[in-house]
């Protein structure tokens, strides 16, 4: 079977539906929400496509042929306003209740790796697309590594 990132990035989303979570959830890509004046809980979920490296997994035969096995990496970056439900613990469990659903998924063309959850504060490594001040959220972050098989 071949996917394509579309046809990936839909399987991702099938399995992380909105009404999944207490909280809501918002895919790069999509329009820009409008986030409300009193913080609450939300996720930001980026879908990288890291691409197969130009090297095939295996060969058919030709051009158009050939199995390329590409690597993805989701991001879901768990808001939680700071100050309620110890925030820190509050975002790293949503993070988790995320990567909980992905962990160890698999189908004919998408195979999930790794599905791990990491705190996003002072001294991290990780930094938060676009969010570059201090601001009212504690962030926590299910980093899933999967791949899928593409013909080219």
């Amino acid at each position: 079977m071949s996917t394509t990132e579309a046809q990936a990035r839909a399987a991702v989303r099938a399995q992380l539906p909105g009404s999944a979570f207490a909280f809501p959830i918002y895919w790069q890509g999509d329009d820009a929400p409008t986030l409300p004046d009193t913080p609450a809980a939300f996720a930001f979920i980026v879908f990288n496509n890291e691409g197969s490296g130009g090297r095939p997994a295996a060969f058919g035969g030709g051009r158009g042929r050939n199995l390329f096995r590409n690597r993805a990496l989701v991001e879901a970056y768990v808001f939680s306003p700071i100050g309620s439900e110890t925030g820190a613990d509050a975002a790293s469990g949503r993070a988790e209740q995320i990567a909980s659903r992905l962990r160890g998924f698999r189908d004919n063309d998408i195979s999930v790796f790794s599905a791990d959850v990491i705190f996003v504060g002072p001294g991290s490594s990780i930094s938060v697309p676009g969010v570059t001040a201090p601001n009212n959220y504690q962030c926590a972050v299910a980093e899933i590594v999967l791949t899928f098989d593409q013909i080219g």
